[in-house]
């Protein structure tokens, strides 16, 4: 990711764009000369160039996606008119043609083995998107075993016993050889046998040699790719896992085929060589970032669910990684219940429902979890208790500062308001932080994010930001408190409340016309929010919010027992000294 630090610009309102798809959810430092953001953006880290370059515009939020979605009939509802009561009418009147047209368009069925279908047909150009949903995430890893869903992801892609080989009956054995010399190989470095860890080391590079003989790479990749399949790509992320792509409607049924193929019979090979890719990976992100560094620890100690760790997964845990552990994890987590397929574009549910029984029909899953769903609203705030929520450490990119007030899953009722309270501190150029602090010449940049590192579970709302020369970082925590206590007490304008409103409903119009970000929001609500009628209701709700909601949900959140605070300090790195301001 990019930690260039640095000056005040206008912010751009991104809340509502696709995220960057990325294995951590890291929060973008702007540079000095480019614009603030306020939801967080990423940096694809994916395992080749040729999934590398679409990962931006493909992983939509839930939330982020249907108000958007929101926008595409709502626009076209809202005529000119000088007459603010005449636009907001109009913005009613397209939720209300949205719901019209998405209840009579949207199909869904499930087959026999849980999984679950939904289709929209789009017949404006004959292209269809796929997209597989996997409910599972960073966030359902065992402790020593972080990075194992990440790794999966990359593992996917490696194809089955016939697609990815040219001779699967004599690559199975070097396969099997060569889990069994690493498992050799840790047991002997574990106990201080470093003679017979560096032999069966050297070992294990000429089984991977021998194997990588009879493979052949992507080929899953460039049998979809020829059919002219794009923006082939995967995402991991604390929550889930996600598969998609986008081709010919008349080539449906080669998508099918592969992907029953990867998910029904995979083979991880080549998965020690790709295990030094994500170590590469991590390097890049967390090792040498100093913005990676920061984030990492202070999730480690500021969330107390499994979002306090990394969905890259920590060092230690990757080096004990092999085919028993990614095996047990996939038959665990990948069963055909645990999955939702969205398929979106010039296709007939009829269609989609004979192929999917054709290739998924026969699955019978190997895991004992219940099928796919949203998790309890009952589960506790991941807030620490007792000692200190402070957290510092240095780094040469300081100074930045962090605040973590802790809030309730997505499926909360207040989940919609604390997305409006973002967009409210740093949503646009009249946004409060960026008006009080950045202009102001108190912060380079100050932005909000409502869900950190996650969503599905309970997590934190973020402020984050960067003071100007001279300002230390208590100065910027006391201007950004500020800030917080008062929308509590005054509360947002009806200026305010209308903008929102607005912008909401018709920010992206263009991006959430895509067939690949709808199949994302689709499959993204059915799983998290037990229905994708589920976005019809959160427009509603849009509709029907007071400033007295904002300000009774700001002062359930916002206040000092619901604080934890994160100050990465200039370090000199020379003398270590460090200091809170530029």
């Amino acid at each position: 990711m990019t930690t260039a630090f640095g000056g005040r610009s206008a912010p751009i309102n991104t809340r509502h764009r696709p995220k960057v798809a990325d294995p951590e959810r890291k929060l973008a430092i702007p540079s000095r000369r480019s614009a603030p953001q306020s939801r967080s953006s990423t940096v694809s880290g994916v395992q080749d160039a040729s999934r590398q370059s679409t990962a931006a515009s493909q992983e939509i939020n839930r939330r982020e996606a249907i108000l958007a979605t929101g926008g595409i009939l709502a626009a076209s509802a809202c005529q000119p008119s000088s007459s603010l009561a005449t636009q907001q009418q109009g913005v009613s009147k397209g939720s209300e043609d949205l719901s019209q047209s998405l209840e009579a368009r949207v199909q869904e069925f499930t087959l026999s083995n849980g999984l679950h279908f939904i289709v929209l047909e789009r017949s404006i150009a004959p292209i269809v998107s796929c997209h597989t949903y996997a409910d599972v995430g960073a966030f359902d890893e065992v402790d020593g075993q972080t990075g194992i869903a990440h790794l999966l992801e990359h593992m996917a892609f490696k194809g089955s016993p016939r697609i990815g080989t040219k001779d699967y009956a004599k690559e199975a054995p070097i396969l099997g050889a060569l889990d069994e010399v690493f498992y050799g190989m840790k047991e002997a470095e574990a106990s201080g046998r470093v003679a017979l860890a560096q032999k069966l080391n050297d070992q294990m590079q000429k089984l991977e040699e021998q194997a990588a003989a009879f493979s052949i790479p992507n080929e899953f990749g460039a049998t979809l790719s020829q059919a002219g399949a794009a923006g082939l790509n995967a995402t991991t992320s604390h929550d889930a896992t996600r598969y998609f792509m986008a081709m010919p409607a008349n080539k449906l049924e080669l998508w099918f085929a592969l992907e029953a193929e990867r998910f029904r019979a995979p083979v991880f090979r080549e998965l020690y060589s790709e295990k030094r890719v994500v170590f590469e990976e991590r390097r890049m992100r967390v090792d040498d970032s100093p913005m990676g560094k920061f984030q990492e620890s202070f999730a480690a100690q500021a969330m107390t669910n499994n979002y306090r760790r990394p969905v890259i997964g920590y060092p230690a845990d990757l080096a004990l990684l092999g085919r028993r552990e990614v095996q047990s994890f996939f038959n665990e987590h990948y069963g055909p219940q645990r999955l939702s397929i969205a398929v979106v574009g010039d296709v007939h549910v009829d269609v989609v429902q004979k192929l999917a029984e054709k290739y998924f029909g026969g699955w019978q899953s190997m895991s004992s979890l219940p099928q796919a769903g949203s998790p309890s609203d009952t589960e506790p705030l991941p807030r620490p208790e007792g000692g200190s929520r402070h957290f510092e450490q240095g780094s040469k990119a300081g100074p930045l500062l962090m605040q973590a007030y802790y809030r309730p899953s997505m499926t909360s009722k207040d989940a919609v308001l604390l997305d409006i309270i973002c967009d409210l501190l740093s949503g646009s150029r009249t946004s409060r932080l960026y008006t009080q602090l950045v202009e102001t010449g108190q912060a380079y940049h100050a932005n909000a994010v409502p869900s950190y590192p996650g969503e599905k579970h309970p997590n934190a709302l973020v402020l984050f930001g960067q003071p100007s020369s001279g300002v230390s970082l208590q100065t910027l925590d006391k201007a950004f408190q500020k800030e917080t206590q008062g929308l509590i007490h005054r509360g947002p304008s009806a200026k305010e409340m209308a903008r929102i409103k607005k912008a909401t409903k018709l920010t992206l119009v263009d991006g959430i016309r895509s067939n690949t970000n709808m199949a994302s929001a689709l499959c993204s609500y059915h799983v998290n929010a037990g229905s994708w009628k589920k976005l019809l209701s959160d427009l509603e709700q849009v509709d029907q919010l007071t400033a007295a909601d904002v300000q009774a949900v700001a002062a359930a959140t916002f206040h000092e027992d619901n604080l934890y605070t994160g100050y990465m300090l200039k370090e000199d790195p020379v003398t270590g000294k460090r200091s809170s301001t530029v």
